[in-house]
């Protein structure tokens, strides 16, 4: 009998296994060039997974998921592989296309000084942090907004412990439109932390020209993108109104802690 419960279970599992889908492949660009950091999976679905720093990718979706793969990155524009193609279990090479995101053109004030937009004299309630292994799925930061225009010059971080090898923080900026993240940066900032940072404020400043427009609410977001060892990422908390999103399947959580990150900005004349 017993021998019977086994063999039952065995074959069960052994079925299961099966209707697993691995979908493998890497991610690219339309010059060839890798991707990093893509987050690939299904609309309001628990499944998902990001590209590693050289694009590539392995996915494995349960029995019952037959719906089209989704690649979004806030680089490129969104591509879709339908199910009919990732089914068939052949490694994919999906090939993401530019999306350029308009910058306006802007004068920066006569005094040039920089002002704080965000961060300053905020409540110390403890740490918080990106704990396990998370990959990118995770983003998290403070929302604010401003009376005036400003350019987006710096945003800056303490770093409380880093109990990973070694990790990849990625910094993102989005403009709320409701319950909607618009991205408004053509490309992340990315930055490597080590154990070595442990009680650290470092600076990161964006390439292009972001305006930060008066009376709009903008989320400066951070995220582990890559990791090496077991562990987590902590920062000291702020006490204020903060947005954690899934960047896999979109969704977000209002919570009331944020990591520390000052945000800096030359006014617009």
């Amino acid at each position: 009998m017993k021998k019977t419960i086994l063999l039952t279970v065995f074959m069960q599992l052994m079925i299961t296994a099966s209707a697993q889908t691995i979908v493998r492949g890497n991610v690219v660009n339309e010059h060839g060039e890798a991707v990093e950091y893509v987050s690939i999976g299904f609309d309001e679905d628990s499944v998902g997974v990001i590209s590693d720093a050289k694009g590539h990718f392995t996915l494995t979706i349960p029995a019952g998921r037959n719906k089209d793969l989704s690649f979004t990155h806030v680089s490129y524009q969104d591509a879709i592989v339908p199910y009919a193609t990732y089914s068939k279990g052949n490694d994919l090479k999906v090939v993401l296309k530019d999306k350029v995101i308009e910058l306006a053109e802007v004068v920066i004030g006569k005094k040039n000084k920089t002002n704080t937009l965000s961060g300053r004299s905020l409540v110390r309630i403890g740490t918080v942090g990106f704990i396990g292994n998370i990959n990118g799925d995770t983003e998290w930061g403070p929302i604010f907004k401003n009376n005036k225009d400003y350019v987006l010059s710096e945003m800056l971080l303490t770093i409380a412990k880093c109990k990973y090898d070694e990790c990849v923080l990625s910094f993102n900026v989005y403009e709320l439109q409701g319950k909607k993240f618009i991205n408004i940066m053509n490309k992340p900032i990315y930055k490597h932390i080590s154990p070595a940072d442990d009680g650290k404020k470092f600076s990161v400043s964006p390439d292009e020209h972001i305006v930060l427009k008066g009376k709009k609410k903008y989320c400066i977001s951070v995220s582990v993108v890559d990791h090496k060892g077991n562990g987590g990422l902590f920062f000291p908390a702020n006490f204020k109104s903060s947005y954690a999103r899934n960047a896999v399947k979109g969704k977000m959580k209002k919570l009331p802690a944020c990591p520390p990150i000052i945000v800096k900005g030359y006014k617009v004349e």
